[in-house]
Formats: structure tokens, sequence, C-alpha cells
């Protein structure tokens, strides 16, 4: 009982991209999830070992230096990497994936915001919204903006330089998650009745799409790179994906 409680407190976006991930995941008893939280990503991988690694000064099992992953090759069968790419120099992304396939004996599974132009213009202006209301800069806004969201093209060369087979599938609208965004900042700097009746109607709302879709859209939020690689296999071996993209709601 206290597993499905816990994810329907987390929000709608942690919420959408956690499912999302363990629909793509094929049945694993470890998993790396690198840059996560302590204790989240296990809530929908029932089963599984997870192992958390963060920057220094996170809560994780283990803590890293940003560049390499502490562990040794093919030590677990998925590596997960959600919403880190962002704030990663676009430089250093490569590498990033390299390390994820490297530790990974069967399957990467990669998610991070899709920047297209009007996704990267919403954040812009976002960002400037967020210093009006609350008179400070919100450093993962300005991490994007300094970095790059990942575009589509940028993306694809990631994957195919992982050197194994992959899929990529795009999920969500940002103008919604934007709205969800400006509600809890809202929340947060000004409880007021109005503020707090706003977000409790969105934090109640049951829709919570799960929809993947093989082709972006201008207002597609976030996209996810499927990476499947050969047991007991490094960097360079290929096993083809079974089926196609998997839609659909939850």
């Amino acid at each position: 009982m206290l597993r499905p409680l816990a994810k329907l407190r987390m929000p709608p976006d942690t919420f959408e991209r956690h499912s999302i991930m363990a629909r793509l995941a094929d049945p694993a008893g470890s998993v790396l999830d690198v840059g996560g939280v302590r204790g989240e990503l296990g809530l929908f991988l029932p089963g599984a070992e997870v192992t958390t690694v963060n920057l220094e000064g996170q809560p994780a099992d283990a803590h890293f230096d940003g560049t390499v992953l502490p562990f040794a090759d093919d030590s677990f069968d998925l590596a997960v990497s959600l919403d880190v790419l962002e704030h990663i120099p676009a430089g250093d992304r490569a590498r990033h994936f390299a390390e994820l396939v490297r530790v990974a004996r069967d399957q990467v599974v990669v998610c991070c915001p899709l920047g297209s132009p009007e996704h990267v213009a919403a954040e812009a202006a976002l960002s400037s919204w967020y210093e009006r209301t609350t008179g400070e800069s919100h450093r993962y806004l300005d991490e994007h903006l300094a970095r790059g969201l990942p575009d589509e093209t940028e993306l694809r060369r990631l994957a195919d330089g992982a050197g194994a087979d992959h899929r990529i599938l795009f999920h969500g609208d940002f103008r919604r998650a934007n709205e969800a965004f400006r509600r809890s900042s809202l929340l947060k700097s000004r409880a007021t009745p109005v503020n707090v009746l706003a977000y409790a109607r969105l934090r109640l709302d049951p829709r919570r799409s799960l929809r993947l879709d093989p082709v972006a859209s201008a207002w597609t939020n976030r996209a996810f790179i499927d990476i499947r690689l050969g047991p007991g296999a490094g960097p360079g071996v290929r096993r083809p994906v079974q089926g196609g993209a998997r839609s659909g709601s939850e």
C-alpha cells in the first residue's frame, strides 16, 4: 500500500518519466540510477536492486565526479539516466552515454527535455518569469539555458555514437509541464488560498499520460532513448530491438 501512495505524492512530471522508464525497461535484477534520488526509482522497479550514484554532496549509494562512473564494465543489467543530460556541458554528453553503455550489460535508458526551438524559447520565458516572481534565479533553468537542451539531431548523434541498437521516443507537452512548474512556484512563493487550490487541482488531476510517440511535435516535452546491448557485451555489440514504439496511457 505504501508504494502506490508514495508514487501519487510525486509531482506529475516525476511520476510520468519514472513510469515510462519502467515500461521501457526489460526485467532487470540490478539497476544503476545515475543522478537520481535514492529510493525513488525502486518504487517503479519492484524486485530490482537499484544503486543510485550522484555527485558529491547529494544523497546516494555512491558518488562520482560527474565523468567516470565508479563501477566496472558490465556491472548492471540496466543503467538509467533521467533528466541528467541537459545539465551536462554539450562536449561531455557523448562521454556520459559511453559510460552508461560501459557499465550496463543489457540496456540503457536515457531521458531528457527535448530542445526544440519552441521549448528553448518557453524555458527562457519561464526563467524570466521565475526570477520576476520569486526574486531569485532558478539553478536548473539557468543550467538548461547555459548548456542547451539537447535537440533531436544531437540525441540521434549521441545514440548512434553509443554503438548499440536503439530507438528514440517522445513524450508529453512542455506547456503543461511549465504550467505545473508555475503553480508549484507560486505556492512556494505565496501560499495564498487561491494558489493552494490551483496547485491542489493539479496534483489531484488523475490524468497522467504515459503515451509515447515515434515522432516529435513542436510541443514535445521529453525524449526517451532506449539502447539495447547484448548480454555481457560492451560498446559496439548490437542486438536487434524487438517491436516498435509502445504507446498508450495509464
